[in-house]
């Protein structure tokens, strides 16, 4: 009895395991890729993966932009960070429900046809895109759940 509840347990806890390593933020490199319409922004957003999807690009990106920003492209333009270094922290239930696998995040960014970019490294692949984030909306959304200040809240 004991060795089945062992077993059990065992299991349970290798199934977990396996399921919080998927919803895991991958490693990942974020540059400005130039400048989109009004309102998006076009960065470049390389993924560290053994295989890597568009849905973990998407995250990446808005991950990025959201708590990194991203250096400059050829014109020299330059994006912050929307939130605070201690955001994510500050607010990470609402973070992990976000940049989930299926999370709302998926919803800001979209890739640019025929931009893929795939190279293979000693632990996996180095994938990358450019993808276009819809700045506006997503800076309307975060401002929503608190995560960032509104640009009218004053100094």
């Amino acid at each position: 009895m004991k060795r089945t509840v062992s077993l059990l347990f065992l299991l349970f806890t290798m199934i977990l395991g396996v399921a919080a390593k998927g919803d895991k933020m991958p490693q990942y490199d974020i540059t400005g890729a130039g400048s989109g319409t009004e309102g998006t922004l076009l960065v470049k957003v390389y993924v560290y993966a053994k295989s890597v999807k568009d849905e973990d690009l998407k995250r990446a990106a808005v991950h990025g932009v959201v708590f990194r920003g991203c250096s400059g492209n050829a014109s020299g333009a330059r994006q912050p960070a929307m939130a605070s270094p201690t955001a994510e922290i500050d607010n990470a239930a609402f973070c992990e429900a976000f940049f989930a696998k299926d999370g709302q995040c998926q919803n800001f960014a979209s890739i640019v046809t025929g931009s893929y970019d795939r190279v293979k490294t000693q632990k996996g692949y180095k994938c990358g895109a450019i993808l276009q984030i819809d700045k506006t909306a997503l800076r309307k959304t975060l401002e929503q759940a608190g995560v960032v200040r509104s640009l009218s809240s004053g100094f």
